[in-house]
């Protein structure tokens, strides 16, 4: 798998990445980071390090998934839900002409992804005669902005992604506004929002999605399988949990058999 980005080490851009298989143990440690992990930009952090088997072909450390451009984090994220088998699903959207509630399948694949730009990640934009540079924002950068108030978030982030210090306050609307499209044009980009007719009036709706389901799945569905796997094996949690998916979902299917609630 390549990320849309990647991770710049040492002048060298690394792309490659791939997901472990899938477990019982990761199914749990997902839906734990995505329950105890306080804030979103966290537990995304907690999931991929968890997930990835690698990235770029060294250990997928926090350090390093923090690092990971805002668009990347949200890429494998994505990808994550589908190497979990939840490779599509229906929506309810609120039509805004007629209000008429409606149902839209989407199929994750079919959503295009952008390639980062050629200078990615960094780019230049002249302020006031100067030239200034300035990085894309980062999982790290997320994860601050999550603990800071409103209000100071953009003065904030605008002295991080800096590649010298900069008087933030005598930026005007302009100059904020050509750093934002600068950054903008070298970002990879993954959809996170689609357009859907409404089927009752046609009106055009733009339906958000969320690029980080997959920490939405509750750890009590796979916690009552393994407690229904041990209450008829006598199997330890560790023992249970180290099976991949189909086989525990056979055990399952095995049990239900044996009590007459399946063929």
């Amino acid at each position: 798998m390549q990320l849309p980005g990647g991770l710049v080490e040492d002048g060298i851009r690394r792309r490659d990445c791939a997901f472990r298989p899938i477990s019982g143990t990761l199914e749990l440690a997902l839906a734990e980071a995505g329950e105890t992990a306080g804030n979103t930009p966290r537990a995304v952090t907690l999931a991929l390090v968890t997930a990835l088997g690698h990235l770029g072909g060294e250990p997928a450390t926090p350090q390093r998934v923090a690092q990971l451009c805002v668009a990347d984090r949200q890429f494998l994220m994505r990808e994550l839900e589908r190497h979990l088998g939840h490779t599509d699903g229906w929506f309810q959207v609120a039509c805004r002409g007629c209000a008429a509630q409606f149902d839209f399948h989407l199929d994750y694949a079919a959503l295009p992804v952008q390639e980062a730009g050629a200078a990615y990640p960094r780019v230049q934009v002249e302020v006031a005669g100067h030239k200034l540079a300035f990085r894309l924002p980062n999982g790290a950068d997320q994860e601050a902005l999550a603990t800071l108030p409103v209000a100071e978030a953009q003065s904030w982030l605008l002295r991080q992604l800096a590649y010298q210090p900069i008087a933030v306050d005598a930026l005007d609307a302009q100059a904020t506004a050509a750093i934002e499209a600068a950054l903008e044009a070298v970002s990879p980009g993954v959809v996170v929002q689609v357009q859907a007719n409404c089927p009752e009036c046609g009106a055009e709706n733009r339906v958000d999605l969320n690029p980080y389901r997959a920490l939405s799945h509750s750890s009590e569905a796979l916690l009552q399988e393994v407690h229904q796997i041990a209450a008829h094996y006598h199997w330890g949690e560790a023992e249970i949990l180290a099976l991949p998916r189909p086989r525990r979902q056979r055990y399952l299917h095995l049990i239900d058999r044996a009590r007459g609630m399946a063929d």
